[in-house]
This record gives C-alpha cells, sequence and structure tokens, in this order.
C-alpha cells in the first residue's frame, strides 16, 4: 500500500505543468520533476544529489541559494520573481527561447527544516504581455514627452544629460545629439545649478515657481521656470527637469511694469495739473458730501466771496445760498444721490459782506460725493437785464410811434364818421324841435351809415390785432368768387380784365365767409390801384398739400391741407423792402388821404386768426400775386340759411335784469326791451344787482356788461348761478379778449353779443334764449 501511494505521489510530482525540485538539508537534490527536466535540459538522474550551483554553474544563483538557506534554516518561504531578479535559472522553453519564471522556496516541514521545495512557475505569457503594455505605455509618454511645450530633460546621477525632447532643442537651440552626454552646466549657469542639484540628488524635489537663467547656443539668456524629481530604475538613479519659458510673461511684466510707472508718472503730472487748477482756477471748485457738507474748497472761494477755507469746511452748502434758491439745490441733491445725471444750473450765494452772487453750476455725484465746478455769471445776467430793459425801452418807443400812428391815422378817419354823425344828429334836432320832419330819414341814415363805417374801421383794427371774433365754418371758395364776379367787374372798372381759375375739386375753407369776401374785395381793389393804366385780374383757386417753400422774410407756413386763393395782376409789382413793410398798419404806397394802410394788415389778421398765412409774390414791373392759404375743411358744407325778412320778435312779459354801468347804453338797451313788450329792471352795477337776484323776484333772463366796475359781470353770473342756477345771461363786451376767448368765458345756459350790435340781433338774441329749453 506504502508502495502504491509513494509511486501515485511520484505521477502527480512529474505531472504538475510547474517545475518541482525537493533540496534535503544539503541543499542536494533529491527529486527533479519532468517540467524542471525539460526545462533545464538535464535530466532527473543528473540532477539527483546535486546542489544547484553545480547543476548550474556560473549562473550567479547567490540569491536563490539565500532563499534556500533561510527557509532551511528558519522555516521561512521566499518568493523571487522575475521583475526584481530576471536572472535565476537559465531556463528555456520548448520552442528554445528563454523562459520567465518565478521562484517560491517553501520549507518542507518545521524549522528547522530537514528539506525544501523550489517551485519554478512559468510566467513568460504574463511577462511579454506586461512588456507589450509597457511598451505602449512608454510610446504614449513618449509622444507626451515629445508634444510638451516644456522643455524635459533627464539627467543621471553625475549630471550629465541622457534625454532632450524637441521642446529643449528649439529651447536651447542645440541638436539631440550635441546635448546628450553633455553636463548640466551647459545650459544652466553654475550658481544656480550649484542651488538646486544637491536637493534634487539628495530625494527633495524641487515644485513651485523658482527661476533660472538658461544659456542658448547663441549666448542669448532664457528665463526658464524649474522642477525636478529623482527617480530610479534598475538601481540606477536619474533626475527629470522640466523647464517651463517664461520669457513672455517676463515681457508683459517687464512691459506692464514701464506701463505702471507711465501711469504713475502721468497721474502725478495730472495732479500736479489739478493741483495747479485748483489753486489758480477763477472758478469756484467744491466737493461736498450729498446733504451738503463742505468737505474742500479752492481758493477761489475765498476771493469772490470772502469766506476762508477754515469757516467753510464742515459746514452745509445750504447755509450759504440765498433762501430763495435752497428748495432748488436740495432737489438737485437728492436727484444726484439717487443717480441722476450730471446737472447744470444756477444758484445765488451770499458773501461775507451779505451781498449775493450769481453762479452758474456744473455738478457730477461720483464716489459718493458731490463735485462741482461754479463760474460767477452775476455780471453777464447784470449785462442781459440791462439789455433787456434796453430792448423793452426800444420796444415801448416803437409801440408808441406805432400808438402815434395809429391814434392820428384813427383820428383823421374817425373825425370824417363823427361829423357825419353829430352833424346828421344836429340837423335832426333842430329839424324836430322846429316841427319840421320833411326829409328826416335822409339826416337819420347818414348818421348811421356813419357809424357802420366807424364800426368797419373797428373791426379792420380788430383783425389785424386777431382779436376780431371770427365765425368760422366751411366755406365754398368757388362759388363766393362766382358769386363775387358782378361785383368785382362794376369795381374794377372797364380798363381792368377780370379772369378766374378755379379748380373743380377745390377743398372747402374753414375760415369766416365774410372776412374773406371783404379780404378778396380789398385785394381786387389794390390791384385796381396799381393798374392804373389798365391790365389784367387774375383769381385762382387750387389745393395745396403740407407746405410750401418759405420766402424770404416771410413767416413759414405750418404743415397741412389748405384751400389757397391768390388774386394776380399785372400792375406796378413791389421791390422786396415793400413786401416786407405791407403787412404794417397804415403802411400804404398811396398819396395821402387815398388809403388807410389798413387793408393788407386787415388781411393778415384775419388768415392769422383763421390758423392760415399770407404770401406775397412780386417783382417790379411784372405785377403782383397775393396767396390766401385757409386750412382745409374735412366736414361737408352746409346749405345757408333762407335769406328771408321776418319781423323783431316781441316778448310776452318776461322779466329781463339790465345791468350796464354806462347810462346811455343802459337806456338805449331798457328802452328797447320795453318796447318789445319785456319788463325790465335795471341796474348801474353789479352790487346793486345782488339783492334782486338773491330776491324771489321772476327773472326770465340777465343781461349784463363784462366789464363792470367792482363786481365784473362775469364774477354777478357766478353768484347768479348759485341762487338762480337756471337762470340764462346774456354778455355784452366791448373787449375783443372777451370775445375771441368766450368758449373758455361761457358755460352752458350763457351767450355774449360784441359792441357795437344791431337792436334787431339783440332782439333776435334775446328771444332765442329766453324760448331755449323753456321750463314753465
Amino acid at each position: 500500500m506504502r508502495r502504491l501511494e509513494s509511486d501515485l505521489s511520484a505521477a502527480i510530482f512529474d505531472a504538475l505543468n510547474i517545475g518541482l525540485a525537493l533540496l534535503d538539508g544539503d541543499k542536494r537534490v533529491i527529486a527533479w520533476n519532468s517540467w524542471l527536466a525539460v526545462a533545464s535540459g538535464i535530466t532527473a538522474e543528473t540532477a539527483t544529489g546535486r546542489r544547484l550551483d553545480a547543476i548550474f554553474p556560473n549562473s550567479g544563483l547567490r540569491r536563490l541559494d539565500l532563499a534556500i538557506s533561510e527557509a532551511l534554516e528558519t522555516g521561512t518561504a521566499r518568493l523571487l520573481t522575475h521583475s526584481l531578479h530576471p536572472s535565476l535559472l537559465p531556463l528555456r522553453t520548448p520552442a528554445g527561447r528563454s523562459l520567465v519564471h518565478n521562484i517560491l522556496v517553501q520549507p518542507v516541514c518545521e524549522k528547522p527544516a530537514s528539506k525544501c521545495l523550489v517551485q519554478v512557475t512559468d510566467v513568460t505569457v504574463a511577462a511579454r504581455r506586461a512588456e507589450i503594455l509597457r511598451e505602449r505605455q512608454n510610446a504614449r509618454y513618449a509622444s507626451v514627452v515629445d508634444s510638451a511645450p516644456d522643455a524635459i530633460l533627464t539627467l543621471d546621477a553625475a549630471g550629465l544629460i541622457q534625454f532632450a525632447n524637441p521642446a529643449a532643442t528649439r529651447e536651447f537651440g542645440y541638436a539631440s545629439q550635441e546635448l546628450v552626454g553633455h553636463h548640466m552646466g551647459l545650459l544652466l549657469e553654475a550658481e544656480a545649478w550649484g542651488k538646486i542639484w544637491p536637493a534634487v540628488l539628495g530625494g527633495e524635489p524641487v515644485h513651485g515657481p523658482v527661476e533660472v537663467v538658461a544659456r542658448r547656443k547663441d549666448g542669448s539668456p532664457s528665463y526658464l521656470e524649474i522642477s525636478a524629481s529623482r527617480w530610479t530604475s534598475d538601481s540606477r538613479v536619474f533626475v527629470t527637469i522640466i523647464l517651463h519659458d517664461v520669457n513672455e510673461r517676463r515681457a508683459v511684466e517687464e512691459a506692464l511694469r514701464t506701463l505702471n510707472q507711465t501711469l504713475e508718472r502721468r497721474v502725478a503730472e495730472r495732479t500736479a495739473d489739478r493741483d495747479r487748477m485748483w489753486r489758480l482756477s477763477t472758478d469756484v471748485m467744491i466737493v461736498a458730501q450729498l446733504n451738503g457738507t463742505i468737505n474742500a474748497i479752492n481758493p477761489a472761494w475765498t476771493q469772490l466771496f470772502g469766506w476762508d477755507e477754515a469757516g467753510l469746511v464742515g459746514s452745509s452748502m445750504i447755509d450759504f445760498i440765498h433762501p430763495e434758491d435752497r428748495d432748488q439745490f436740495q432737489s438737485i441733491l437728492r436727484d444726484l444721490s439717487t443717480g441722476g445725471a450730471p446737472k447744470l444750473f444756477e444758484l445765488r450765494l451770499q458773501t461775507h459782506d451779505h451781498r449775493s452772487r450769481r453762479i452758474e453750476w456744473s455738478a457730477v455725484a461720483a464716489d459718493g460725493l458731490l463735485q462741482a465746478v461754479g463760474r460767477d455769471v452775476t455780471a453777464e445776467r447784470e449785462a442781459e437785464q440791462a439789455l433787456q430793459k434796453a430792448e423793452e425801452a426800444l420796444r415801448q418807443a416803437q409801440k408808441m410811434e406805432a400808438i402815434g400812428q395809429l391814434t392820428g391815422g384813427i383820428a383823421h378817419d374817425f373825425n370824417n364818421l363823427l361829423t357825419g354823425i353829430i352833424g346828421s344828429m344836429h340837423i335832426l334836432k333842430r329839424r324836430v324841435t322846429a316841427g319840421r320832419y320833411d326829409d328826416a330819414e335822409r339826416f337819420m341814415d347818414a348818421a348811421v351809415t356813419s357809424a357802420n363805417r366807424a364800426a368797419a374801421l373797428t373791426h379792420r383794427l380788430l383783425a389785424f390785432a386777431r382779436r376780431q371774433p371770427l365765425d368760422l365754418k366751411a366755406v365754398d371758395a368757388n362759388q363766393m368768387v362766382q358769386g363775387m364776379e358782378e361785383l368785382l367787374r362794376r369795381t374794377l372798372g372797364e380798363q381792368v380784365e377780370l379772369t378766374t381759375d378755379l379748380e373743380p375739386a377745390l377743398w372747402p375753407a374753414f375760415t369766416d365767409a365774410h372776412q374773406l369776401e371783404n379780404a378778396i374785395l380789398n385785394l381786387a381793389i389794390n390791384a385796381r390801384d396799381a393798374m392804373p393804366d389798365g391790365g389784367q385780374l387774375t383769381i385762382t383757386t387750387r389745393n395745396a398739400v403740407s407746405h410750401e417753400p418759405v420766402l424770404d422774410g416771410q413767416e413759414e407756413i405750418p404743415d397741412g391741407n389748405y384751400t389757397v386763393i391768390c388774386v394776380s395782376d399785372t400792375g406796378a409789382g413791389m421791390a422786396p423792402d415793400v413786401i416786407t413793410k405791407a403787412f404794417e398798419p397804415f403802411f400804404t404806397t398811396k398819396p395821402i388821404g387815398q388809403g388807410t394802410g389798413l387793408g393788407l394788415s386787415m388781411i393778415y389778421g384775419f388768415t392769422k386768426q383763421s390758423r392760415g398765412a399770407v404770401r406775397i409774390r412780386s417783382t417790379v414791373g411784372h405785377g403782383t400775386t397775393v396767396s390766401l392759404y385757409l386750412p382745409r375743411h374735412n366736414g361737408p358744407i352746409l346749405p345757408p340759411p333762407d335769406k328771408q325778412s321776418h319781423e323783431i320778435p316781441k316778448g310776452d312779459g318776461e322779466t329781463v335784469l339790465l345791468i350796464e354801468d354806462d347810462s346811455s347804453v343802459r337806456l338805449l338797451i331798457g328802452e328797447v326791451l320795453r318796447e318789445l313788450g319785456y319788463a325790465c329792471i335795471e341796474a348801474s352795477e353789479g352790487q346793486a344787482a345782488l339783492p334782486i337776484l338773491i330776491s324771489n323776484t321772476r327773472l326770465d333772463l340777465m343781461i349784463t356788461d363784462v366789464g363792470l366796475p367792482g363786481l365784473s359781470g362775469r364774477q354777478l353770473a357766478t353768484v347768479a348761478r348759485q341762487y338762480r342756477p337756471e337762470l340764462k345771461i346774456l354778455f355784452v363786451t366791448g373787449y375783443a379778449e372777451h370775445a375771441t376767448g368766450h368758449t373758455k368765458f361761457l358755460e352752458p345756459g350763457m351767450e355774449m353779443v360784441t359792441k357795437p350790435f344791431a337792436l334787431d340781433a339783440l332782439a333776435l338774441k334775446i328771444r332765442e334764449m329766453i324760448l331755449q329749453n323753456r321750463t314753465y
């Protein structure tokens, strides 16, 4: 049985795919299996009884022998790997190649061991795989090193260069073969290298920005940052050095250093300039907090205001500002403190001797402070005021001259008119006294005609001043011109030929028909007078869109749509200086006594009041064209009312309160009211009418003059409406301002008539108001 077990163990020993050698205490081979016999080429018979160093002479088995001794003496197993011990046993693969192997030495029994087992494992395939992997890794590392932008060198323990990457050859200007084998002192200065090399060789790596100066092949210096680390391979010491080029960075740093020095110098120069400006400027400068507390002032403050710096710094600027300007300054401070834009403003500041200076300020908020520069404009403002006074005096003188011309012209015309009125009335009075009533109507008509002419003259004056109330409505200018042709032909006479050229699709004009008719007639008369030997007068109508070109010396026409009526003649024409004066009141080129000079001025006032314009085109010897631009009316033209005669409407016993301070006018209106069947209560002023308004007296209408002494007519109307909300009120005024602004002046149930007025028109207005919305 024992023999069977022994044979079985021997068979297993030989069948294992590892090498096994059993050694006795003298290190001699007891057993040598088949795997080991094949790998070594030595049979078991040859190996048995011999020591390994005898079997493999000259193989350097000292490390293996020590492991066997340690196993026999101490009972310790030891593994010898090929990576640390590449040369163990001279074994071969079946293909004849060197067999890479590991050896495990194990004691067979307790220490001290009498036997030990040497186990050889084939790791050729694994080693080859590791070698292939290592070669691939080395290739990758070589690629990284070759493509690195920094110079990389490998040195041996003596400091000799063993490897240099392409970046190193580019950096130093040497070829690779010129560097390998040379000492590092070829590249680095001895002093710097002497400080770095001992530390690195001693195992202390160099990291961080350690800067050295290297020498290139051409002798030029190169500034580099060095990193170095020691490593070993097969008991050999190597040092890898990485050198990073910092020449560009140093150049930038040097440029920045130079720039900083330049900027510092310029800042110092500008600071000096600013300090000089601060000291020498005649303008006042201030730095203050945004609550007005003064931090600094320049010397100009003392020169201008008499305050010294010590007396102002720490004080509030508001204390030195004129009381009337403090709210403005505080508002500016609030705006600046919330990020407002820089400000330009004027303030008055008090001087030390309690005078006031006007300062024009430019202020901004920066870094939480108010920074401002002020210029004394007191003299300029005083000069401007003096100039304004002089201009006002000149305007006043011109106004007085115009008034002199105006009063002279009015006096001349009104004297003629008053002569006709007064003379007719005196003759009529004498004849009535004598009981003679024959031919009385002729003198009454003469007086009425002179009065109407006086009213027409007043209308002309109001038209020039643009104060005459207009009845603005849609007007068909073509129809008006056609309707005036007969009148115009009689006015022009036989020597002047009248022609018309009317736009068929003419827009309606928004204007006063009566004033437009007067304007066309006036222009026709002027044209006739400009053609004493005869000629041609043409009236043209057309539409004008947007604006017309501006003529020299004439006002611009606002953008818009206009109906244009042009009156052209072939007369003597006007010189440019005459055109510029044509619209002035009382300016005329006609002989004394043949013209008032109000014709064109009346037309000018009428068109401006209609929101239109007038244009004059004229050349001396070639005639004149006057164009009236009237705003287009965008609605339809209403048909004119039927012109039929009617009687003056009578009253039905209604009560009218009349307030008029002029006794003549009050007498006249009161008499008319009573003749028409109204009950009339009269008062000469507003205060006298109040008790009547407060009482229970029935009132159907109140007629009041606007310009009453004391309580005005408008104020009286307000009081009346408090006690009689439904009372209708008719205002009578001779003031053009009231008439032209009546839309703001009047409330519902209020109307206005202007003096002078016809009595039948007054009667119609009274009856119309009383019957309108009657509630009783």
